[in-house]
């Protein structure tokens, strides 16, 4: 992969192999690999295998310490696209993500979302509700 922040076009043309060469480079928690896989989940891209690409960044990123802009960027990107419905597949792994960062959050969106007129914009904010508990009682 290149080491050089990417930007979104080049985001576009990613194949699968790119994509989870990418999502792999994130286990060395090198800043540029960082940067690229924030931006990569905050770019809505359509691309073959780019959910799940996306969900497999999101449960990597769970686990560095980013800084308070990156956290602050994606919770606001995914917390967005839970509310608009526009979202692609394995879309959990990125509310997970946003869970981790501030549940708070996370929940009130989530319970806007329940008046949503898109049926799966609903399921997802009951799925956010569902956690609420489990946050509560730990």
């Amino acid at each position: 992969m290149k080491t050089e922040l990417l930007e979104t076009q080049e985001f576009e043309r990613m194949s699968k192999r790119h994509v989870r060469a990418l999502a792999d480079e994130l286990t060395s928690g090198a800043t540029q690999v960082v940067e690229n896989c924030v931006h990569f989940v905050c770019a809505e891209t359509k691309g073959l295998w780019h959910g799940r690409g996306r969900a497999m960044m999101c449960r990597r990123l769970k686990h560095l310490e980013l800084p308070r802009a990156h956290r602050d960027r994606l919770l606001r990107v995914i917390l967005e696209r839970l509310d608009s419905g526009e979202f692609s597949e394995q879309f959990r792994d990125q509310l997970r993500l946003a869970m981790h960062f501030d549940s708070e959050k996370a929940f009130a969106v989530a319970r806007r979302a329940l008046s949503s007129h898109k049926d799966h914009v609903r399921r997802y904010a009951r799925w956010v509700l569902s956690h609420q508990k489990v946050a509560d009682d730990a």
